[in-house]
């Protein structure tokens, strides 16, 4: 598999199918892939996936599965989430990308578990400040929107691993990101910004970094001091080469894609 198979493997293939790789056994117990057959069931069911079904609602049927832990709603025709959603008290990892939301659900927010939201492939312009409420949040994917700004409440969230934001038009990264101290996957690549904050050399924990095709003209100085680097996306940026080559015998305990 080649590094940029890896970079897409990560960025998009794995969060979107953690539902059915954390909530069951080797059986695939508690894996629904429709609301009847769930219903069969209901008090078992821990993962409900219903892609791909051209749903412009979700079915209100759902808040029969009390024990819901995971759900996928990828590639339907949503707009917004209902209110009935947040009785879903052991939901924590949700997946609804490839929909129609113009926002980030309010009803989100009231659902302080949810330790994983998956939403590439939307029409997201912003990152509201009521994203703060998600206190728990561990991975959260907003790749392939047209995200322009980002809340400062964003980078309160200090549990988060795993920051996709690439493919959207940022223009400028904040400062802010270097407060998320327990980030290891971070992926800028695909946005507007011309700039990379310096104080992401305290970011002591991430170990993987992406800025695949940004405005950046200028490789920052302070990247070869991020020493815990292990992998960093440079495909299709403005850096010369031999700049490129420079940072990897610096940084020879890092695996430069470019």
């Amino acid at each position: 598999m080649s590094l940029k198979q890896i970079f897409f493997f990560m960025a998009i293939l794995m969060p979107a199918c953690i539902c059915a790789q954390d909530n069951q056994n080797d059986t695939g117990e508690g894996v629904y892939y429709s609301i009847a057959e769930a219903k069969q069931a209901p008090s078992k069911v821990k993962v409900l996936i219903l892609e791909h079904q051209s749903l412009h609602h979700v079915p209100a049927d759902i808040v029969l599965f009390s024990n819901l832990e995971a759900i996928s709603l990828k590639g339907n025709f949503l707009t917004d989430l209902p209110d009935f959603f947040s009785q879903l008290v052991f939901l924590h990892d949700i997946n609804l990308s490839e929909n129609m939301f113009a926002t980030l659900p309010k009803k989100l927010f009231d659902m302080p578990n949810i330790r994983i939201l998956t939403m590439y492939g939307n029409q997201l312009t912003a990152i509201p400040d009521s994203i703060g409420f998600m206190k728990n949040l561990y991975r959260l994917n907003v790749s392939y929107n047209k995200i322009e700004k980002l809340s400062p409440s964003l980078f309160n969230i200090m549990q988060i691993n795993t920051l996709n934001l690439s493919h959207n038009v940022l223009k400028v990264i904040p400062e802010d990101v270097c407060k998320l101290t327990a980030l290891h996957y971070l992926y800028l690549g695909h946005n507007d910004f011309e700039h990379l904050p310096a104080c992401m050399v305290n970011m002591i924990e991430l170990s993987m970094l992406d800025l695949d095709k940004t405005n950046m003209n200028v490789l920052p100085a302070h990247l070869e001091k991020m020493k815990s680097l292990r992998l960093i996306n440079l495909r299709e940026t403005k850096f010369s080469k031999s700049d490129i080559e420079k940072l990897k015998k610096v940084m020879d305990h890092t695996v430069i894609d470019y």
